[in-house]
């Protein structure tokens, strides 16, 4: 069962500035990735510019996928909703959006950050791929419009049938996720026990080994340390999966003091390992790789760690002067996994130094909430009132209001629905 938890603070702060409450749109903000992630932390912090009555929920992740559709159902039956923005593309709030387009012409808009088709073609297969693609083209079909985290799944939902869209880039929050003093990256090195001294390879992620490519986040960094020639280099895994396991046990006994696997850490940590790093290392490949950032890539940048990217245009159109295009190819092949290693032997602590300076200044050009938000509150409060063009905004909210709602924090959410 589901409850309401109804806080009246922003409704009270419109009743204050004269606005008539029974005019505002109802916006349902509903999360599939569950409470406590990236993207709970990305629906408030963007929900926060929209001039609206603004409702939230989000998926329990801890109950059956039927159960959860069953309570994204009642949810979405539960009030008129004048927009429901999914940000995710989970099957239980996905099917419940589709059916209640066909059923009862719910508007809705779904944010994404990967191509599902080619999510799951890569991870699991043609044949899941294939039905997921299925889905792919009605969620996006049946929407009022399509967020993407990259113009290229922009595009791609496009082509699909969604009848509007917008880039709005995976964010970072440059409070939590920025550049540690020297003396501060000294102690987490230490705590660590890398030598302060050297060149620091990272990863962070999710270490689940995928079988159709032999390969998980941070294999290659395991086999690029079998290679490299220099000593004063070490590498840094962040995140648990059943391929932590694997890559451990592939470390040969003598460079094992030269590699640290720190097992799962809570975010404030996860920053600190972050700043612990000179590279962090950002590998996509295949059909999901060609269209997506991986959600670490502005977190790395905001900490001023450069970062190692496959050459796709992501990399070019983002990430080029806050980092190096890594060799063509998968990344457990043979190959690719030689010319790292020899572009990392030949790689000067000058270089390095002057991709760090540029990370933080490429993080904050693409990926701060100040320059993103707009973008998304724009395309909403459209969506919301199409005629707002051609008479005086009732929704639009200015550049200043929008701080000044960021700056409000908890107090703007009008409901949370749990």
């Amino acid at each position: 069962m589901w409850k309401i938890l109804v806080i009246n603070l922003a409704v009270k702060q419109r009743q204050s500035e004269g606005v008539l409450i029974g005019f505002m749109k109802k916006v349902l903000c509903l999360g599939t990735a569950g409470k406590g992630g990236q993207d709970e932390r990305r629906i408030y912090r963007l929900s926060k510019w929209l001039d609206a009555d603004v409702s939230y929920y989000f998926i329990d992740r801890s109950i059956s996928k039927i159960e959860a559709a069953k309570d994204v159902w009642r949810v979405l039956r539960s009030e008129s909703w004048d927009l429901v923005y999914q940000e995710g593309t989970g099957l239980a709030g996905g099917i419940n959006l589709i059916l209640a387009s066909l059923l009862r012409k719910q508007p809705y808009v779904v944010s994404s950050g990967d191509p599902i088709a080619g999510f799951f073609r890569t991870t699991k297969g043609n044949l899941v791929g294939s039905v997921f693609e299925i889905y792919e083209h009605l969620l996006y079909r049946c929407s009022a419009g399509f967020i993407g985290w990259t113009p290229y799944l922009t595009g791609v939902a496009m082509r699909m049938g969604a009848p509007k869209a917008v880039t709005v880039e995976g964010a970072v929050a440059s409070d939590i996720f920025y550049p540690y003093s020297s003396e501060k990256r000294r102690l987490i090195r230490q705590q660590l026990g890398i030598p302060e001294n050297h060149l620091v390879c990272g990863v962070v992620g999710s270490l689940i080994w995928v079988p159709p490519q032999s390969y998980c986040y941070g294999y290659e960094l395991v086999e690029i340390l079998k290679r490299v020639k220099r000593d004063d280099i070490s590498f840094l895994i962040v995140g648990d999966g059943d391929g932590k396991a694997r890559m451990e046990e592939a470390v040969p006994e003598e460079l094992r003091s030269r590699i640290v696997f720190t097992g799962l850490l809570p975010e404030s940590e996860v920053v600190s390992a972050m700043n612990g790093m000179d590279i962090g290392f950002v590998t996509l490949f295949g059909e999901m790789g060609n269209y997506r950032l991986t959600t670490k890539l502005p977190e790395y940048l905001s900490c001023g760690v450069p970062v190692a990217m496959n050459p796709t245009a992501g990399f070019y159109d983002y990430a080029a002067n806050g980092g190096w295009a890594l060799p063509e190819g998968h990344p457990s092949d043979r190959k690719f996994l030689d010319q790292c290693a020899l572009w990392l032997d030949n790689l000067s602590w000058q270089e390095v130094n002057t991709k760090k300076q540029a990370a933080v200044e490429v993080a904050a050009k693409y990926f701060d909430y100040e320059v993103i938000a707009p973008k998304f509150r724009d395309f909403i409060h459209r969506l919301l009132d199409p005629e707002s063009l051609v008479k005086a905004p009732a929704i639009a909210l200015t550049e200043e209001q929008g701080k000044r709602n960021q700056e409000k924090g908890e107090s703007q959410r009008s409901k949370i629905l749990f």
